[in-house]
């Protein structure tokens, strides 16, 4: 038999064996670790799943701790990135000749081409903010 399927529960096993003998050998060790110091078995015995179960919450854990760092990298990037095109385009906004309603722009005015406060509404004076009373 040469079916992909059938190397592939050949190699599930063999992965099974070996991590059985890991635990039955991590299992013996432990015993014998708290024979050696008279502890009782009892308490050696669930040291093995117990520092399983650890390892892996540190890894996890850790896992957990990276794609956070991982993330908040990334949403500072595009904060800046978004701050960074928000910025251009007001500058372009501002330096245009568009009319908005409120809010001051750059554009052509009773005293000329400058900065006004204001809409830009022959009924509404608006105030150039780039020039001063005394510069006349």
């Amino acid at each position: 038999m040469s079916s992909s399927a059938y190397d592939h529960g050949i190699k599930a096993a063999s992965v099974w064996k070996r991590l059985t003998s890991v635990y039955s050998d991590a299992d013996s060790r432990f015993t014998a670790w708290a024979e050696s110091k008279g502890i009782p078995v009892v308490i050696g015995k669930p040291l093995v799943p117990f520092s399983s179960l650890l390892l892996l919450a540190i890894v996890l854990i850790a896992g957990f701790a990276v794609s956070a760092v991982i993330i908040a990298a990334a949403a500072f990037v595009y904060m800046v990135r978004y701050i960074q095109l928000n910025a251009s385009e007001d500058m372009r906004s501002a330096s245009s000749n568009n009319s908005t309603s409120t809010g001051g722009q750059f554009r052509s005015g009773n005293n000329g081409d400058g900065f006004y406060s204001g809409p830009d509404d022959i009924t509404v004076t608006s105030a150039r903010l780039d020039k001063d009373e005394d510069d006349d």
